[in-house]
């Protein structure tokens, strides 16, 4: 049942992996070393999510040749990196909420609080204010 989700969250690591490769150029030195444990990181579960679907008997898809990103600036490089990180946050949440395995529930809900801390680290670095998602019911 998870096989799918598993992918999707593969094919979402493998474009986190290739963004942050081409938003480190255009950091300054303390934010690309953030920038570098976060690519480190993405590298470390898109490996344990192949781990996963070989383990799982499936044939695990490689990455894209390149990715639609841009960054010509700073600015842009961290607006990437808060797309990039908000975009994995959805995928380990579907994840979660996907399956009924302990373990993958354990590990989508790691990677969901991995991805929302880093999302909010590069905000601040941005000074890019959140948006805010109102509990349902309340809007």
């Amino acid at each position: 049942m998870s096989g799918p989700l598993l992918a999707t969250l593969l094919a979402a690591e493998h474009a986190a992996v290739y963004g942050y490769g081409l938003l480190g150029a255009r950091l300054d030195e303390a934010d690309r070393r953030t920038a570098l444990a976060a690519f480190d990181s993405h590298r470390a579960r898109r490996d344990q999510l192949t781990s996963l679907l070989r383990a799982a008997g499936e044939a695990p898809q490689g990455p894209l040749p390149a990715y639609d990103v841009t960054a010509s600036s700073a600015q842009q490089a961290l607006a990437l990196a808060v797309r990039v990180e908000d975009g994995l946050a959805v995928r380990w949440r579907d994840l979660m909420g996907g399956t009924d395995d302990r373990a993958l529930r354990m590990l989508a809900l790691a990677g969901l609080q991995e991805t929302a801390v880093r999302a909010a680290q590069w905000r601040m670095r941005a000074r890019i204010t959140p948006a805010t998602v109102p509990f349902p019911g309340t809007a």
